[in-house]
């Protein structure tokens, strides 16, 4: 059964404590951890998995995976944890935590936490419901697979994430060309995509579940919903609501499924992030990523909801660090982010509509992907997405209109100046 429980975390812990933790990737979801674990007094080391860091952390050390005395600084380090930051860092993080005796997942069985072909063979042998989908190596494979399913299906990469390359295709001329683009391309982390994954589409919502496995047990802080746009077959995101994992609006079925997907796919310590289509048949898989939530999402749960999200992430690897009586994961208020779409292409010049953004009743935080300047590309998914809005409010209601405001400003082209 799912606990719903987390221990209460201290708040910080004495500089000199002799901590040192290495976070894979400190990006996205992993940039709020690290900054967590220099807040909490731990000596934090930021590891690269592909050579380059961009942080504005003032890191005391920095590893690249690719250099040369890379073994030699790990041993010498010493770690007492390392954690995954982001998608990219979760195979380097299992390796590690194997190699130097830590808390950790079982590297030999990564490939069901990353290949999203693997993950569903680990998920369906556990006897967990899934979606029909299958893994193709060539556009005649494809082509015969959707024409067994029939239109629409839905066409990704086997091991990105954040809606990267994901399209819904209508018909097999927009199967072929989008497959195609895949198999002859490389997803967002720069690698090759040698395979292509088609699976049938899912009608219903789309929900995140953010939780932390410790000591065998998953406490589940914020479950999300998603509100997308489909246009023209690129799926965009609107909106997500975060909502308590007790929350009366929310299918009972929901919470069961996702305990069983993360055992299913050898989920043991630290952060889950889990995307399910709850369809009229119940729940089934999107995906599940062995990190925390992208984007700035992480810190928007650890803000609203009690206790720290980010402190529970962090203590799941020092188990010998949580003390006090558990405690029932609480919302604090509503919490919504809304991604900002940009219409077209072009360069970017500026953003007057910002200063009507920042002065709506629920704004929280304004998170920029793109500066002055630079090429801004039309929304077609996450990865195109210009900004994300943090909103939060103690009327859900208020958030909502704040959102349909920020939508009106996009439609009458005053949020950005593109040329």
């Amino acid at each position: 059964m799912i606990v719903h429980m987390a221990h209460r975390f201290s708040a910080m812990v004495d500089q000199g404590t002799g901590i040192r933790i290495g976070v894979v990737d400190p990006s996205s979801g992993g940039y709020f951890i690290a900054k967590r674990v220099l807040e909490r007094g731990f000596d934090c080391v930021a590891i690269s998995s592909s050579g380059e860091l961009r942080s504005d952390i003032d890191f005391r050390s920095t590893l690249h995976a690719s250099t040369f005395d890379f073994d030699n600084e790990l041993t010498r380090l010493a770690f007492n944890a390392i954690i995954p930051g982001a998608e990219s860092g979760v195979r380097l993080t299992d390796d590690l935590a194997s190699r130097l005796g830590l808390v950790g997942n079982n590297p030999k069985t990564t490939s069901w936490r990353r290949s999203k072909t693997a993950m569903a063979r680990a998920v369906r042998d556990a006897g967990i419901s899934l979606c029909r989908q299958a893994r193709c190596a060539s556009l005649d494979d494809a082509d015969a697979w959707a024409e067994d399913i029939g239109f629409p299906i839905v066409v990704k990469p086997e091991e990105s994430s954040g809606s990267d390359l994901v399209r819904v295709c209508n018909n097999r001329q927009e199967l072929l060309h989008h497959a195609g683009m895949i198999l002859s391309g490389q997803d967002k982390y720069g690698q090759n995509t040698h395979g292509v994954l088609v699976q049938e589409f899912m009608s219903g919502d789309e929900y995140t579940v953010d939780g932390v496995v410790s000591q065998g047990k998953l406490t589940v802080f914020a479950v999300g919903r998603y509100r997308k746009i489909n246009r023209d077959g690129a799926i965009i995101y609107d909106k997500i609501d975060f909502f308590a994992p007790h929350s009366p609006t929310l299918d009972t079925r929901i919470l069961p499924y996702c305990e069983a997907v993360t055992r299913a796919v050898g989920v043991n310590v630290g952060p889950v992030h889990i995307e399910i289509m709850l369809t009229p048949n119940g729940p089934l898989l999107v995906e599940i990523a062995a990190r925390s939530h992208g984007g700035i999402g992480t810190s928007v749960i650890d803000a609203h909801f009690e206790p720290s999200f980010i402190d529970a992430i962090i203590d799941s690897y020092l188990p010998e660090h949580s003390d006090g009586p558990a405690l029932e994961v609480s919302q604090r208020k509503s919490a919504s982010i809304a991604f900002l779409i940009a219409n077209r292409s072009g360069t970017f010049v500026s953003a007057p509509g910002e200063s009507r953004i920042k002065s709506l009743p629920s704004f929280v935080r304004l998170k920029w992907f793109v500066a002055p300047e630079e090429d801004i590309a039309t929304t077609v998914d996450l990865a195109t997405c210009p900004a994300l809005v943090e909103l939060a409010h103690e009327d859900p209601a208020v958030i909502e209109a704040d959102i349909r405001a920020i939508r009106d400003i996009e439609s009458s082209n005053e949020m950005l100046e593109i040329r």
